[in-house]
């Protein structure tokens, strides 16, 4: 056996042994596919697979994460133009769901925030707005839950409407 080939072949096997063992790490979950079709969900620990068959689908990130809402102009009931920002922290609850049921799980959540908190904010007077912070992040946070269900998701917004000013 010549050397080339036997280097070929030891990296073959490194190859094969890689694509073989699997570790998820803690905090994440994989999907696994067979043929590009999702069959089950890894979670964290040492998997093994079976390669060519079988393959990583997506890498899910399960723990709770925080996205910066960029502050947008919204106009009151009472047509006054306020300034709000916030905060979103959400958690992924179903890996499958949040792999195969959006495209762009991150973005999709912060257009949904965006879009709730410019109608909450516009559905009330500037005063309102401003004292009842409390009800905003109520609406705001019953209409993402009730939209990012089917995508195996929980969002929390804290602090949507962040801190209104008159512009």
């Amino acid at each position: 056996m010549t050397p080339v080939l036997a280097l070929i072949l030891l990296l073959a096997g490194i190859i094969l042994l890689s694509k073989t063992v699997r570790m998820v790490p803690q905090g994440y979950e994989w999907t696994v596919e067979r043929f590009g079709k999702y069959t089950h969900t890894m979670g964290p620990g040492l998997h093994f697979l079976i390669p060519v068959v079988y393959g990583v689908g997506r890498k899910i990130n399960m723990m709770e994460q925080v996205m910066d809402v960029p502050s947008q102009d919204v106009i009151t009931k009472d047509n006054a133009v306020v300034k709000v920002d916030g905060v979103v922290y959400f958690q992924v609850l179903d890996a499958a769901k949040a792999a195969y049921e959006v495209a762009q799980l991150e973005v999709a959540i912060l257009n949904l925030v965006m879009t709730n908190i410019r109608t909450a904010i516009g559905s009330m007077d500037l005063d309102e707005s401003l004292s009842k912070r409390d009800e905003i992040n109520a609406k705001v946070l019953h209409a993402v839950d009730e939209a990012t269900h089917p995508w195996g998701g929980e969002g929390q917004p804290h602090r949507a409407q962040g801190h209104p000013a008159a512009a």
